[in-house]
């Protein structure tokens, strides 16, 4: 009996609230994606009732109905009703509220995230290495001093990076807003050529003269991550304005150069004197909280402690590091003289506090992979490197992010209010020394009577900033649907399976392979559209299941309808709600009608693109013509090769 997709479509239309309700519509490779005015006037139940409709998902501000294989001949009959198709409107456009504050901030965190998620595997491995070099130089204490350049380079491997870093965040924001890479990297690049650093090395600004006329400017941009968004950002609006104007024959050199002209000069003249006003008032306050007597240590404990990884963000950390190295610049003689920092006493307290946090997320995950990123970026907190932890983890979620604040400013001035006791109110100190776990032999001070109680003062807090951040953040945190899927080794039962006989399936994809039912995707979860595995795939390739035909590549490129030989119709769908690319990121090898043979590479798409637009990898292969066969057995779980069998079909 031939399928009425005409009937299909007003049925979908009916149910999701009439052609007045429907803002737009577009499909990807099985389902309709509707944005609505209003999500409330559908009815789920009207339109799941509707014959052809197999499922509905709400997600991404999303109306989505599940159709298969045939959602472009319903959408196509849904564009003969009048209904505005196309157009790609972005998600949840249609429930956006107003700019605040909030909103904001909430954006700002979210682009930092975004532009992070290719660095971060870098960061996690920079952070082990700086680990290493800690432990060599406790098990070798003149290592450092001593001439050798094994200490040089393994330093720089570990410290490159983020002295580095705004030519990398500027190289993944014109990326981003659209600005060729190269010219952002080139702004990244100004940001720490070695004669603006050498124009103020110890802090953060400095009064310099730019055609005569006296500047207030912000000097140490290594590390930092705001100046470059800013800088990148700006010039791409000029950039994609003088591509979009100027003639063809002169555009490939002239917007360049007029951008870079126009837009490093604009970046040191707004973008740094913002930051040195900032920077400035904060030095001035901390300079002035110091000076005070007993109540000091416990407002620098309660700053220091709760906000040092905020000011790290936005690169305002500088103005306090000249403060701490002043500090130690002269011997103290409340502490027997050494040569110590009140500022950086506290400091240690709210790195561990991330840490504390990140592993208590890691607890709270059941997927290998995300558990085993989390743990990772923990590790390299035990050694003093955050970044991993803030921009990988606590901060794109927020709510861990400030608890681990809140503990650590609440155990800073509680050290600050004991400190106090035991040195007549100056609260604790620690001498300049290593990051992380190898900081706290710095807190013993030689000759200072109350060495021991500092040391220990020090150690409980941190121990208790550390426990409470972990507490709080697992009694709070609430995981995703792809962190809670538990990818790992289950066990798989193919005795039953007639080997010899059955159709088999191979592998598409490098990757982990896991239940078609553990998808993040709520469709395939319940098997929509079939019985099947998902993969998260390692490499950036797709290759053919089997022998057989290409049946259907959508124009969005991020999926192939294939059948085998022998009959067995397959969906390949790479990633989740990535046809929002519109093609971008995928290279495909195969047209329509194409014969096919097993392990022929299909399409390949690139991993970097897909995770900077916050798209999940996770690719679903699901046999579409599932009621065709009896039984449907998984041949594998866990790490697969490609060619390696995940489906035996009887």
């Amino acid at each position: 009996m031939a399928k009425d997709f005409a009937k299909t479509a007003q049925g979908i239309l009916d149910g999701v609230g009439g052609r007045e309700n429907i803002k737009n519509v577009v499909h990807c490779a099985t389902r309709l994606r509707f944005t609505l005015a209003d999500n409330a006037k559908a009815s789920d139940e009207a339109t799941k009732g509707t014959p052809g409709v197999v499922s509905v998902v709400k997600a991404a501000g999303q109306y989505q109905v599940v159709i298969g294989n045939d959602v472009h001949e319903v959408y196509v009959e849904l564009e003969k009703l009048g209904v505005p198709c196309g157009g790609q409107v972005a998600a949840a456009e249609s429930e956006k509220g107003p700019v605040t504050l909030a909103s904001i901030g909430n954006g700002l965190i979210g682009t930092i995230s975004g532009l992070f998620t290719p660095i971060l595997p870098a960061l996690m491995g920079i952070g082990m290495i700086k680990g290493v070099i800690a432990i060599l130089t406790v098990v070798f204490p003149g290592w450092a001093a001593s001439g050798d350049m094994s200490y040089t380079v393994l330093y720089t491997a570990g410290d490159a990076l983020m002295y580095f870093l705004p030519i990398l965040v500027a190289f993944t924001s014109a990326q981003r807003f659209g600005l060729d890479p190269i010219v952002g990297m080139v702004m990244g690049a100004a940001l720490v050529y070695p004669d603006i650093v050498a124009l103020y090395p110890f802090g953060p600004w400095g009064v310099h003269k730019f055609f005569g006329v006296d500047i207030f400017v912000m000097m140490r941009y290594s590390g930092t991550v705001l100046p470059s968004i800013f800088g990148v950002y700006g010039a791409s609006i000029l950039y994609k304005y003088l591509r979009k104007t100027l003639p063809s024959a002169i555009k490939n050199f002239v917007a360049p150069f007029a951008t870079l002209f126009i837009a490093i000069p604009l970046m040191f003249l707004i973008v740094g004197p913002i930051f040195g006003v900032v920077g400035l008032g904060i030095q001035n306050g901390i300079t002035s909280i110091v000076a005070i007597n007993f109540i000091g240590p416990i407002l620098i404990g309660l700053i220091i402690g709760g906000f040092w990884q905020v000011l790290v963000i936005f690169g305002l950390h500088w103005a306090i590091v000249p403060i701490a190295i002043l500090e130690t610049a002269s011997p103290n003689p409340v502490f027997a003289g050494n040569h110590v920092s009140a500022i950086f006493a506290y400091g240690q307290i709210a790195v561990i506090a991330q840490m504390g946090a990140v592993f208590a997320m890691a607890l709270r995950m059941k997927n290998a992979e995300r558990r085993s990123g989390a743990i990772a970026a923990g590790i390299s907190g035990i050694f003093g490197i955050t970044e991993p932890i803030i921009y990988g983890f606590t901060l794109p979620k927020k709510q861990p992010f400030v608890l681990a604040c809140i503990s650590g400013a609440v155990f800073g001035a509680l050290a600050g209010l004991l400190g106090s006791i035991n040195s007549g109110g100056y609260g604790i100190a620690t001498q300049m020394g290593a990051m992380g776990v190898f900081a706290y032999p710095s807190y013993l001070l030689p000759g200072y009577a109350g060495s021991t109680i500092n040391f220990l003062i020090a150690l409980g807090a941190s121990i208790l900033s550390v426990g409470a951040s972990f507490i709080l953040v697992y009694a709070t945190y609430k995981p995703n649907e792809a962190e809670l899927k538990d990818d790992g080794a289950t066990v798989i039962d193919t005795s039953a399976v007639n080997k010899a006989t059955a159709l088999k399936i191979i592998s598409p994809a490098k990757g982990r392979v896991m239940a078609l039912k553990l998808s993040a995707d709520p469709a395939h979860q319940e098997e929509a559209l079939g019985k099947g595995v998902c993969i998260m795939p390692l490499g950036g390739k797709i290759f053919a299941p089997f022998d057989g035909t290409v049946d259907m590549v959508f124009d969005s490129k991020h999926a192939v309808n294939l059948k085998s030989k022998d009959g067995i119709e397959l969906l390949i769908h790479c990633g989740i709600d990535t046809v929002k690319l519109g093609g971008k990121g995928f290279i495909m090898h195969i047209k329509e009608g194409d014969a096919i043979k097993a392990g022929q590479l299909l399409f390949e798409y690139d991993k970097d693109v897909i995770a900077r637009a916050g798209y999940s990898l996770e690719t679903q292969v699901a046999i579409t013509n599932s009621e065709s066969y009896k039984k449907i057995t998984q041949a594998k779980a866990g790490e697969a090769a490609v060619g390696d069998v995940v489906l035996y079909l009887e």
